[in-house]
C-alpha cells in the first residue's frame, strides 16, 4: 500500500475531514513553524508534512509528494498546481482563497 498524499483524511474513497486538531500536531515538539492569514491557519512539522486548518477541520499534505524544486528554490505555481491536480482527482475540490495564498507563502520561505 503506498503512502497517503493527504492526511487526517482517514475515510476511504470518501473526501471528508473529521473535525480537531490531528494528534500528529498536538504537540509543540513536531511543529517547526505556525503561520495564520484570516481565518486559515498552517502548521509546519518537522517530519515535512504540513496541516491546513480552518473553522476546526485540518487536513495535511505530504509535501515531499507534491513540492517541485527549480535552481532558485521552490517553483511556488507548479508545486500549488500538483497540489491542487491531486485535490481534485480525489475530492473534485481544490485550494482556493486563503489556503491557497497561506501555502504559497509557506513555499516562498521554505528552502
Amino acid at each position: 500500500m503506498s503512502k497517503p498524499i493527504f492526511l487526517n483524511c482517514n475515510y476511504p474513497n470518501k473526501p471528508l475531514i473529521p473535525k480537531g486538531i490531528p494528534r500528529e500536531c498536538r504537540t509543540k515538539k513536531n511543529r517547526i513553524l505556525e503561520m495564520k492569514m484570516g481565518k486559515v491557519s498552517l502548521i509546519a512539522l518537522a517530519n515535512g508534512n504540513i496541516y491546513l486548518g480552518e473553522d476546526g477541520y485540518w487536513f495535511g499534505i505530504v509535501l515531499d509528494k507534491f513540492i517541485v524544486i527549480n535552481a532558485f528554490g521552490v517553483s511556488v505555481v507548479p508545486t500549488l498546481g500538483n497540489i491542487n491536480l491531486a485535490l481534485w482527482q480525489w475530492a473534485k475540490e481544490s485550494l482556493s482563497g486563503e489556503k491557497e495564498d497561506l501555502l504559497a507563502k509557506y513555499l516562498r520561505i521554505i528552502v
